[in-house]
């Protein structure tokens, strides 16, 4: 997720930056709406799948509506994409997983939302940086800032657990992370993990990048800082595999890393991706602009909506894993892969690109 967010902060500078701070209040309406086209109409139509085929649904026609009714209780917050903003038990567990089916993985959209209703005031505060240098100072000095934030906030967790126990009761625990779906349901996961308000410095930070690309973007790099800025990418690269490890690897003791596994612990590593994959011209760079990754790069967000309501079709047909072989396993995974691709490339095609250009074309007319 943390790729998400912080390229979400570099493409909506990138892309919005002029339109919310010259447009005032009719820039940011058309961004806003632009924002809207796009991630609603496919949000919307999964939504509905994802209620269709929920356990909840079903129980619904065979006789138990109470299930149900905690559905209905939950979906204002799901159509209003705020489920993510606050904390909220409902029917034995936390909001994000009321409706129930792969309605949880929309979260990130809630968060995502979130983001855009604050961009304009982030906009307007990444552009008082008018020259790089101040600007990469300022991406420093944001990571310190965050840094700082969530690691303090991992170090009091047993205090916001207390906290919340009290006011929330015991689902909000926190529980140990292999009783995975239980962790989950508590308040301190929501705050680290779910809830837009630590998750924005993400953003942020792909917003200041997004800055600092565009400064320099009338600066063409010469070979020598192309060939330095792909050993940065490179270096980039091998830090998320150092990071990852550092953040879940039993053999490794109590880190920073470990602290911000749930949130901004890959952000940097993921702008200096970013950064050096925009500016610097190599191989790696142009397998990202090949047609096959554009076209993936269109479809992601069907892929991201559909691809958890892949995996349950599956593990309904063929069951866990561990009843079948490796070859068996790898056959069905590779079928997976295939089918979210194929189910992701034509919704984008035959759904999400045609409802986003109606929707626009209904603004401007």
């Amino acid at each position: 997720m943390t790729l998400f967010f912080v390229l979400s902060g570099f493409v909506i500078h990138y892309n919005y930056a002029g339109v919310v701070t010259k447009g005032r209040l009719r820039g940011t309406a058309a961004y806003l709406w632009a924002r809207f086209a796009r991630l609603y109409p496919l949000f919307l139509l999964t939504l509905l799948g994802y209620v269709l085929v929920s356990r909840k649904h079903f129980e619904f026609w065979t006789g138990d509506p109470a299930p149900f009714h905690d559905v209905l209780h939950a979906l204002p917050y799901f159509l209003l994409s705020v489920q993510s903003w606050i904390y909220r038990p409902i029917g034995g567990t936390s909001l994000i997983y009321a409706v129930g089916g792969s309605t949880s993985v929309t979260w990130s959209i809630s968060t995502e939302w979130f983001f855009y209703f604050v961009y304009p005031l982030v906009a307007w505060l990444v552009l008082r940086s008018r020259w790089p240098g101040l600007t990469a100072v300022l991406v420093l000095a944001w990571c310190a800032l965050w840094i700082a934030l969530s690691t303090s906030l991992y170090d009091r967790a047993p205090d916001i657990n207390r906290w919340a126990v009290a006011r929330y009761g015991t689902l909000a625990e926190m529980r140990r992370p292999q009783d995975e779906f239980a962790a989950e349901q508590s308040y301190v996961f929501w705050l680290m993990y779910f809830s837009p308000y630590l998750r924005v410095g993400e953003f942020v930070l792909g917003s200041l990048i997004a800055q600092l690309y565009v400064q320099l973007r009338s600066r063409p790099a010469d070979a020598l800082e192309n060939a330095l800025g792909t050993a940065v990418f490179v270096a980039a690269v091998a830090s998320v595999i150092a990071v990852i490890y550092l953040q879940y690897s039993p053999d490794v003791a109590p880190n920073i890393f470990r602290k911000m596994y749930m949130n901004f612990g890959l952000a940097p590593s993921t702008a200096l991706l970013l950064f050096s994959a925009a500016r610097y011209r190599n191989v790696l760079s142009r397998l990202l602009t090949s047609r096959p990754a554009l076209l993936l790069g269109d479809a992601s967000y069907s892929i991201y909506l559909t691809h958890f309501m892949v995996l349950m079709i599956d593990f309904k047909l063929f069951g866990p894993p561990s009843q079948h072989g490796t070859l068996f396993n790898m056959t069905v995974l590779s079928a997976t892969i295939i089918a979210t691709l194929l189910i992701s490339v034509a919704l984008y095609a035959y759904y999400e690109a045609p409802m986003r250009k109606w929707l626009r074309q209904l603004r401007y007319g």
